[in-house]
């Protein structure tokens, strides 16, 4: 009688994980990645942060205002391009990096562009785990984003949160800054 329950409860564990790592190699399919960035429609390129650089918006009178400083290696999606002030890659929510030694600029692939394209042209509906087992704040979800506006966007795939050195760690969901972003009170 032992036996027979030891292998249902093993059977039924094989078969969750089957079908779990199914549906997260699904969720991946469903993104096109360059380097630590996902591609997204309208994207020109990338700019690679290769020394602290200012991050900057154009005032009304067409001068340059710092936003904050970006850190080595961080990559940003350029949406436009503008050629005041030597040159500026837009990277969304009108912001701006000076073009320079310390921002290098890429162009996508004709490969990854037309396979974004065709994503897009034939978007697969996609569920969103329930829930995960990754209570260590370390484990990644294969397929999940590594960008979130907000908490509850990050929660739906790490219920208990990232710690710093999860690629979805972002410092601004990090309100306390003890490098736990989203994590559950008392944790």
């Amino acid at each position: 009688m032992y036996n027979n329950i030891l292998k249902c409860i093993i059977i039924t564990s094989l078969a969750l994980g089957v079908s779990t790592s199914n549906f997260y190699s699904a969720e991946a399919a469903a993104i096109v990645m360059w380097g630590k960035t996902e591609i997204k429609l309208g994207q020109i390129g990338k700019v690679t942060i290769s020394a602290n650089t200012p991050l900057v918006k154009l005032n009304s009178d067409g001068s340059l205002i710092n936003v904050r400083t970006l850190k080595k290696d961080e990559e940003f999606r350029v949406y436009s391009y503008k050629s005041n002030h030597g040159g500026l890659y837009g990277v969304g929510g009108g912001c701006f990096v000076k073009k320079g030694n310390s921002a290098n600029y890429e162009t996508p692939s004709k490969s990854k562009l037309a396979l974004l394209k065709e994503i897009s042209d034939n978007p697969e509906p996609t569920q969103k785990p329930i829930h995960s087992n990754v209570e260590d704040g370390l484990a990644v979800i294969s397929g999940a984003p590594t960008g979130y506006k907000n908490c509850t966007a990050l929660k739906e795939y790490y219920p208990n949160g990232v710690k710093k050195e999860h690629p979805a760690y972002a410092s601004k969901h990090d309100g306390d800054k003890y490098g736990w972003a989203c994590e559950p009170i008392g944790k």
